[in-house]
């Protein structure tokens, strides 16, 4: 079993896109979604929910009105002004650091997880599996929510023996991207001819230098800008990144997408983007 992730470095690059297309064209793969505070996948492939997972990144006091004396130790040295003057837990307020539960003397004050967010598992065109997640807004450890849906993803890959997993990365290079290169055999970088898209490719690139995770690029709608679609195929050229291939801008894609429909799905787009995912299967293939 091996595992393909598509990243970009930021949003907006046509990643989930072009993810979800070549889920189209692969024969048998397991779909998965890590950007867990935005998944855009699921809107694409329309799965049928099967199972749905609570997550919790953290702990929220909680008060025994039957146990406390209301001596108020816990609101004068709670630092984040989490429990108020009637000695009740404001959720939002709460860090989660348990000193109330350790000073409190008639010990009424415990520590209860709080939910984070949810991770599901769905069925989409009848028989193929996607995992994907969503995390609460404002809410922390995305990383480690990524690692749950990745961890389940790839246990049911070897059991099922599937050969592939096929990932649409979060944007960025924060923590939950961090998370999501674990165990990747090969990262496809989606890139868009703009400075800003260009700086932040250079950027996911070093981090994937630093874990010595083979790559390939994928320069979309490169035909908007040929000045910098021709920089950054000379960098990659530098770097010797192989070029899977370059998509020129089509109205059909951002058609397909405004009506939430997998753009392979178009025979025109088929026939584009076929080129580019057999590029990919020979990069994976000497991995």
């Amino acid at each position: 079993m091996k595992e393909i992730l598509f990243i970009s470095g930021k949003g907006g690059t046509g990643k989930t896109s072009l993810t979800s297309s070549f889920i189209h064209l692969a024969d048998q793969c397991i779909a998965c979604d890590y950007d867990v505070d935005a998944s855009n996948l699921p809107i694409l492939l329309k799965p049928k929910i099967t199972s749905t997972c609570y997550f919790s990144a953290g702990q929220t006091a909680l008060i025994d009105e039957n146990v406390c004396n209301a001596c108020g130790l816990c609101a004068e040295i709670c630092r984040f002004d989490a429990i108020d003057t009637n000695l009740q837990i404001i959720p939002l307020a709460c860090e989660g650091c348990a000193f109330c539960e350790k000073i409190c003397p008639v010990k009424a004050i415990k520590m209860q997880p709080r939910p984070s967010g949810k991770w599901y598992s769905g069925v989409f065109n009848r028989d193929q599996t996607i995992f994907f997640a969503e995390l609460k807004p404002g809410e922390e450890n995305s990383g480690k929510l990524v690692a749950q849906v990745k961890t389940v993803a790839r246990k049911m890959a070897v059991a099922d023996q599937l050969p592939i997993i096929i990932a649409d990365g979060p944007p960025g290079i924060g923590c939950a991207v961090i998370s999501a290169l674990v165990g990747v055999d090969l990262a496809v970088l989606v890139a868009e001819p703009s400075r800003s898209g260009f700086h932040d490719l250079q950027r996911i690139y070093q981090l994937l230098q630093q874990r010595n995770i083979k790559s390939t690029l994928i320069i979309n709608k490169w035909d908007l800008n040929p000045v910098i679609s021709r920089d950054i195929e000379s960098w990659a050229s530098w770097h010797m990144i192989p070029v899977a291939g370059k998509v020129p801008f089509s109205t059909l894609v951002a058609n397909c997408i405004a009506a939430a429909r997998v753009p392979a799905t178009d025979s025109t787009i088929h026939k584009m983007l076929f080129p580019l995912w057999e590029n990919i299967m020979k990069q994976l293939t000497v991995i």
